[in-house]
Formats: structure tokens, C-alpha cells, sequence
């Protein structure tokens, strides 16, 4: 999510918990395949189909925030997925036999199945410093942040081996299994009294493999928008936001379902209950996606986030 500058409420307390909820929906990914299983499970070729697998997924992270001092605060961040998963076989041949059809199904069934999973995601020990007047332009604000992940979401084994030789795998990963590191710059330019200009640059790398020989992908994501103004308790903010997803690698061979770039706008608005506890409701809509490699990555639909924090 982008940056959005916080409306002013108690800036001398010491905590803040948070809520952040993320709804993604009709993710849709798949692939081609030839590959039938026979009910002894051996793999055979049969005709040419497609395995169309769609997803939708909701992720919770709960966030517990100390302000060390003035410039600094340390946060701590569970998330928590549910990810709903469907799939089915769509022919290129109008009347593939019988047998062909159950040998798909069968071997479909071992790639991806229509199921709800649901899990802890790796956990987010995180610093951020804030540098007020960081330029000689009054009010300007920079946040550097340095994050590390714990390795506490539950990851499979490779699926790709797996599939080889008709055992029932998954594809979908609750972290990396590694200790990750990330790092984030966030800027706030104010134009005026009521505009400000915001940017935002962020980078994970894990650097090496887990103990399934996986190293998942790097991500990159910018920022840049603006935020309203519209009264002492209600702020409008717009982005526009680019995501770069890199390649994984199974023991050193890339991992053909990883590789993505999306351009997406952000639109949101920032409010308070109360005197302590802000609101976000943000939808972000994908513009263009672009898949880096030729595997089943999903291309993202709508996501619609909201945030609330209470401070004590």
C-alpha cells in the first residue's frame, strides 16, 4: 500500500495497535498440459488442455507499534492469510474421449484442487526513523524504514519434482522460510496547507535458499501521488503504483510461476473515529500486468484495503 500521511490525534502516546485487511479479487492464472494420471498413478500424454485456476485471498496483519522516541518507532506485524483456490480443465479439442478427460482431472487434481487454505505468514520485525525538515522546504518529511522477516509461515516442498512423478503438491507458499530482510523510503513534499505530494520506494530480497532449496523472488514496488486535504478529519489520497516481482529459484533452476510487473492506480481516503483511531479505505485497480515468465503466475483483479489504529 502507499504512503498517506497520518491525521494529526495523540502524537505522545507511546503505542498503537493496527488492523490492516486486504480483499483481492479474481486473481486468475493456469497453464497448458498434455499430462493425464491413470488411476494407478502413472503419468501418460493425452490430448492438449488447460489447467484455468482463479483465487481470490484475504490477509490480515495485526501490527503492534512503539514510539521509541521523537524520530523513531518499532513495529511488529502478524499477518494471516486465507486464500480461496478454484480450478478447473478447459479442452482445445471439442470432444476429447472419456478416458482423457478423467486422466486430466486425476493429474489436475495433484497441481491444483478447489480448496481454502489458511495460514501465518512470515513475521515482520520492523525500525522506522523519521526525519522532519529533512530539506531546507519547510515541513517536508522523510521515513527510512529496515525490516526483517521471521520465518514463521508455513512453506511446501517443490512442487515441480513432485508433479513429476504424480504426487499431490501446492504451488501457493504462507512465506519464504528464510530470514528476509527489506528496506523503505517514504517522502512528503506539502505543496500547501491542504496538498502534498508523497512518494514511496521499497525492496525485499531473501539471500538465500530455505531448507526445500527454494529461494523465492525479490520484490520491488514504487510510489507517487497526492494527498487532500479536505477538513481537520478527512483526507483524499491518489497514486499511482508500480510492482515488480522477480524470478525464484527451486535449488538453482527458475521457478516459472514466479516473474510479474503491474502498474496500478490507488485510490483511498483517510478519516478518524474518535480521537484515536484513524481509518484508511483504499481500492487499488491494476491497469497493466505483465508476466515475466511463461508459468501460471496470477494476474491480480480489484483489491480493496482498509486500515484502522488505535493509540493507548
Amino acid at each position: 500500500m502507499g504512503p498517506s500521511r497520518e491525521l494529526d490525534i495523540e502524537t505522545k502516546k507511546k503505542f498503537r495497535f493496527t488492523l490492516n485487511v486486504t480483499r483481492s479479487f479474481n486473481a486468475e492464472g493456469g497453464h497448458s498440459e498434455t499430462g493425464g494420471l491413470t488411476t494407478d498413478g502413472r503419468l501418460i500424454e493425452i490430448g492438449n488442455h488447460w489447467h484455468h485456476v482463479s483465487m481470490s485471498m484475504s490477509r490480515f496483519n495485526l501490527g503492534l507499534h512503539y514510539q521509541l522516541n521523537p524520530r523513531t518507532k518499532l513495529a511488529l506485524v502478524l499477518p494471516y492469510s486465507i486464500k480461496n483456490q478454484s480450478a478447473k480443465i478447459e479442452w482445445e479439442a471439442s470432444n476429447p474421449s472419456v478416458s482423457d478427460q478423467d486422466a486430466a482431472i486425476r493429474n489436475g487434481y495433484i497441481h491444483h484442487r478447489d480448496e481454502t487454505y489458511r495460514g501465518f505468514e512470515d513475521l515482520n520485525l520492523t525500525t522506522n526513523y523519521h526525519w522532519n525538515g529533512f530539506t531546507s522546504i519547510k515541513n517536508d518529511r522523510i521515513t527510512l524504514s529496515a525490516g526483517l522477516s521471521i520465518p514463521t509461515g508455513k512453506i511446501e516442498p517443490d512442487p515441480y519434482k513432485l508433479g513429476d512423478v504424480g504426487k499431490k503438491h501446492l504451488h501457493l507458499q504462507f512465506g519464504t522460510g528464510t530470514l528476509t530482510p527489506s528496506f523503505q523510503v517514504i517522502y512528503i513534499l506539502p505543496v500547501n496547507d491542504l496538498l502534498s505530494v508523497q512518494s514511496r520506494l521499497s525492496f525485499r530480497r531473501p539471500f538465500y535458499e530455505n531448507k526445500y532449496s527454494f529461494l523465492s523472488p525479490p520484490e520491488t514496488s514504487t510510489y507517487f501521488g497526492i494527498a487532500l486535504k479536505v477538513s481537520n478529519i478527512l483526507r483524499l489520497h491518489g497514486s499511482w503504483m508500480v510492482f515488480r516481482q522477480g524470478f525464484g529459484y527451486w535449488d538453482g533452476n527458475r521457478d516459472r510461476n514466479t516473474g510479474m510487473q503491474m502498474h496500478a492506480l490507488q485510490l483511498g481516503t483517510n478519516t478518524t473515529i474518535g480521537r484515536k483511531t484513524p481509518l484508511n479505505i483504499s481500492v487499488i485497480v491494476p491497469i497493466h500486468q505483465q508476466m515475466l515468465s511463461t508459468g501460471d503466475t496470477f494476474e491480480h483483479g480489484i483489491l480493496l484495503s482498509s486500515s484502522v489504529s488505535h493509540v493507548f
